[in-house]
């Protein structure tokens, strides 16, 4: 399946459905929709209205954006919200900015580890 819009959507709807627990037929009547239109949504035969997905959105218990976004990360719906939209602002990104990102972040992991090895061996670094 191509990574369309709405072939996002109809993989994403079909999951939060089936990780909720709701059947096509109880999603349906609960958004006000037929079965036939649940299941050309997430298949991607049909695309639909933002409403409609923000409906589909609360019955699942969701934030609307998150049928939006393809599940490039593990446990991205686990993230802060304000993580999920760096990512977003991070894929818009050009690979050079996204180098140097990477380089200042390595170097962020590499001082909270020495903090953390100091906290556990009760040593502390005496600046020069």
């Amino acid at each position: 399946m191509k990574s369309t819009i709405r072939n996002i959507v109809a993989k994403n709807v079909k999951e939060y459905r089936k990780n909720a627990h709701i059947t096509q037929a109880q999603l349906a009547a609960q958004i006000d929709k037929t079965v036939e239109m649940v299941c050309q949504l997430e298949t991607g035969v049909a695309s639909t209205k933002l409403v409609t997905l923000e409906r589909i959105a609360n019955v699942l218990g969701i934030e609307p954006y998150q049928l939006l976004l393809p599940k490039k990360y593990p446990n991205f719906d686990r993230f802060p919200s304000n993580l999920n939209e760096i990512l977003v602002i991070l894929e818009q990104q050009n690979t050079s900015f996204l180098s140097a990102l990477k380089t200042m972040l390595e170097q962020v992991i590499v001082v909270n580890q020495k903090k953390e090895k100091d906290n556990t061996t009760g040593t502390k670094e005496i600046p020069v």
